[in-house]
């Protein structure tokens, strides 16, 4: 084949794709003005962007602090669970009303303790009543 007709295979070859390309951004562009904002059906859903992000991090820095000291869900593993991890979370509360804000042990806010605490509880209350569930 001479250069001449490969350049103009080429040639050809790219104006297909140019006019392709073109018909794609007129449908895309058709589209758009169609339908001016997206939809997604999730206002039944739990809106996750309601907490605050720094609260969270300080409980993920005490959640890390205690997988390290302890081991990664040891708190599942404590006899008397409820009553000491009631306690904990008073004792943190307690410590912040008497005017320390940080636990001298972790370095963290004395809340955010209480946090990790009271999301245990709420955790094992859910784990133990079943019966509040969707599925039963």
């Amino acid at each position: 084949m001479s250069l001449l007709m490969e350049t103009k295979l080429k040639y050809a070859a790219s104006r297909r794709e140019l006019e392709d390309d073109t018909f794609y951004e007129e449908q895309l562009k058709t589209y758009q003005e169609k339908v001016k904002e997206g939809v997604k059906y999730d206002k039944e859903k739990p809106d996750y962007s309601l907490i605050p992000p720094s609260a969270l991090e300080d409980m993920v820095k005490v959640l890390t602090f205690g997988a390290e000291k302890y081991d990664r869900h040891n708190w599942k593993k404590l006899d008397n669970l409820e009553d000491r991890y009631f306690a904990a979370a008073q004792r943190h509360l307690w410590a912040v009303m008497r005017g320390e804000t940080h636990d001298p042990e972790s370095g963290e806010h004395h809340y955010a303790h209480a946090l990790c605490c009271i999301m245990y509880l709420l955790e094992f209350y859910s784990l133990q009543n079943t019966e509040n569930s969707i599925e039963s």
